[in-house]
């Protein structure tokens, strides 16, 4: 089975890397945002497929090294890395995971990913705490200062 999954790994990698010469749009961080968005959608539909009668149970229990989004549905996991991090950032999955073992802490961005997330809540608490705001949940999230770039954007956009 490992064989197969690495097998596979392999080809829907090579086949990804290739389809980049076919396209023409090309974002800020040099890939083009059709053949990342196909990557990311490959990784998405492998895990899915590993999840498969498990996507209601709590993340930690599906997955390996869970360590801040326990208790979250395996298949709501799947959606915020795809629709959130990997959105803000602009990035695909490899950015953070070694797509051969996404359990692996081999890379330094998942942990700083973590450490962010840590931030992000900080900052959730202290806005909280601001009695002019007019919300009683202020959102901030990668977004909020990433907008599409690996590097927080530093540009004011309209």
């Amino acid at each position: 089975m490992k064989k197969l999954l690495i097998t596979a790994v392999i080809f829907f990698t090579a086949v990804t890397l290739f389809s980049f010469s076919n396209y023409k749009s090309i974002n800020a961080n040099g890939f083009s945002n059709d053949s990342l968005e196909a990557a990311k959608q490959m990784y998405v539909d492998q895990i899915n497929g590993y999840i498969a009668g498990k996507e209601n149970m709590a993340s930690d229990s599906v997955f390996k090294d869970i360590e801040m989004l326990k208790g979250v549905p395996a298949e709501h996991l799947l959606k915020i890395m795809q629709n959130g991090f990997s959105t803000a950032l602009g990035v695909g999955c490899d950015h953070c995971h070694n797509t051969s073992d996404f359990a692996s802490n081999e890379k330094n961005a998942k942990q700083i990913a973590r450490k962010m997330m840590e931030m992000s809540g900080q900052i959730r608490d202290l806005l909280s705490n601001i009695k002019e705001i007019q919300s009683d949940k202020p959102t901030i999230n990668c977004t909020t200062c990433h907008r599409g770039e690996i590097v927080p954007a530093l540009k004011i956009r309209n």
